[in-house]
């Protein structure tokens, strides 16, 4: 008699650790107001940027082409 009653206790003992839950909650950051981000390069930085891009094409300074290259150089990095 007390296999039984020691089986059915065992077998409660079980199906109750086995049934118990677990919850995973997550937790993420709040979501960030979009905010425009201003680089602040300023005109003389783009100049400069742009004389440098056309060095680097091969252009030879002081002419018609460089000085066509560096103001579409710069019309291309002009924000907006």
């Amino acid at each position: 008699m007390a296999r039984p009653v020691l089986a059915a206790a065992l077998f409660a003992l079980c199906t109750g650790a086995c049934a118990t839950e677990q919850h995973t909650t997550y937790v993420t950051a709040p979501p960030v107001a979009a905010v425009p981000v201003v680089e602040g390069v300023t005109s003389a930085q783009r100049m400069a940027q742009s004389r440098a891009a056309c060095d680097s094409y091969g252009i030879t300074r002081s002419t018609a082409n460089y000085d066509r290259c560096v103001q579409d150089e710069f019309a291309a990095r002009r924000p907006g």
